[in-house]
């Protein structure tokens, strides 16, 4: 992932710290703010994503959005 690719997903997820981190081949997206509760948890969210690619940290950062639609 380059800086503009993570640039632009940190814009459109402003409450997760997306990075890749130097000695690691994946990319890794951190959930900013307090710890889920059990509820968030059985429903499915997570504190932290990892993924391999840029698009498929899209695709799992757009389910965890869905998820949070679900339960406001």
């Amino acid at each position: 992932m380059n800086d503009q690719e993570r640039a632009s997903l940190q814009q459109q997820y402003p409450d997760w710290y997306i990075r890749r981190p130097p000695t690691m081949g994946c990319l890794v997206a951190t959930r900013i703010g307090g710890p889920l509760t059990n509820r968030q948890i059985y429903r499915g969210l997570s504190a932290t994503l990892v993924e391999d690619t840029y698009e498929k940290l899209a695709e799992s950062l757009a389910a965890q959005r869905r998820i949070e639609d679900t339960l406001r």
